[in-house]
């Protein structure tokens, strides 16, 4: 089989799973794109040329410090942020959805800097194939 048809033939649940999108991370309280994780967002960039079909939904996440409504639009401004950038990478913005989870879908539980870190994020979600 070509590739084509093994990626005809997955679910957008079997290519969720396999993560092909990497997440960025984000300082504490900032939005802006970290030098160091641009690469990320371009290898994710060339898959979406790749596979020029997709949508995705950007999730922008928070740490579980600051409140509720202060990390929703921590979130949205993240989740702003990597939308921009792969548009400056040459995405079609119509491909690509911001969306704000804030503090409500942490990687890790724990209350230190290393979970904390873990948890303030980008993340792809493939919404359309």
């Amino acid at each position: 089989m070509t590739e084509e048809e093994i990626f005809g033939q997955k679910t957008l649940d079997q290519l969720n799973a396999e993560r092909p999108l990497g997440s960025v991370l984000f300082d504490y309280d900032q939005a802006t794109v970290r030098d160091d994780q641009r690469a990320i967002l371009q290898r994710n960039a060339d898959w979406m040329r790749r596979w020029t079909s997709t949508r995705v939904s950007v999730e922008g996440h928070a740490d579980s410090r600051g409140t509720n409504e202060y990390n929703l639009a921590l979130g949205q401004r993240r989740g702003n942020a990597v939308r921009e950038y792969m548009v400056s990478l040459g995405i079609a913005a119509d491909r690509l959805v911001a969306v704000s989870k804030g503090e409500e879908s942490p990687e890790c539980s724990e209350e230190t800097e290393a979970c904390w870190a873990r948890n303030r994020r980008g993340q792809f979600l493939i919404t359309a194939k």
